[in-house]
C-alpha cells in the first residue's frame, strides 16, 4: 500500500514539473513573439505615410476598441473554463460519493 501512495506523490510531482516546464516554454515563445511584433510594428511605422497610417483611416473610430474585444472574449473563456471545471467536480463527486453527489433535475416520463 505505501509503495501505490509513493507512486501517486511521483506521479502527480512528475505531472507538475512537466506543466511547470510547458508553461514557462509557452513564455519563452511568447515573449520572442512579442519582440518580433513590436520590432516589426516600429520598422512598418517609421516608414509608413502618415495618410495611410491606422489612425488616419475614416470610420476607425465607430469600430469596437481591439482591447476591450480581446478582454470580452477572455471573460467568456474564463466563464467556460469555470463552467467545465465546476462540471468536472461533480461529476468526479458523483462517480466517487456512493450516492451522496449533487441531486440531478428530475427528468418527466413521457
Amino acid at each position: 500500500m505505501l509503495s501505490i501512495v509513493s507512486n501517486m506523490t511521483d506521479v502527480k510531482e512528475i505531472t507538475e514539473a512537466v506543466q511547470d516546464q510547458v508553461l514557462s516554454a509557452l513564455k519563452v515563445g511568447q515573449t520572442a513573439i512579442i519582440e518580433g511584433v513590436r520590432t516589426w510594428s516600429d520598422t512598418v511605422g517609421n516608414i509608413t505615410p502618415d495618410a495611410l497610417k491606422a489612425e488616419a483611416l475614416p470610420g476607425l473610430e465607430n469600430l469596437p476598441d481591439a482591447k476591450e474585444l480581446m478582454n470580452v472574449s477572455f471573460g467568456f473563456a474564463e466563464a467556460l473554463l469555470n463552467t467545465q471545471k465546476e462540471f468536472a467536480e461533480n461529476l468526479l463527486a458523483a462517480a466517487t460519493s456512493n450516492g451522496s453527489a449533487p441531486a440531478k433535475p428530475a427528468v418527466k416520463k413521457s
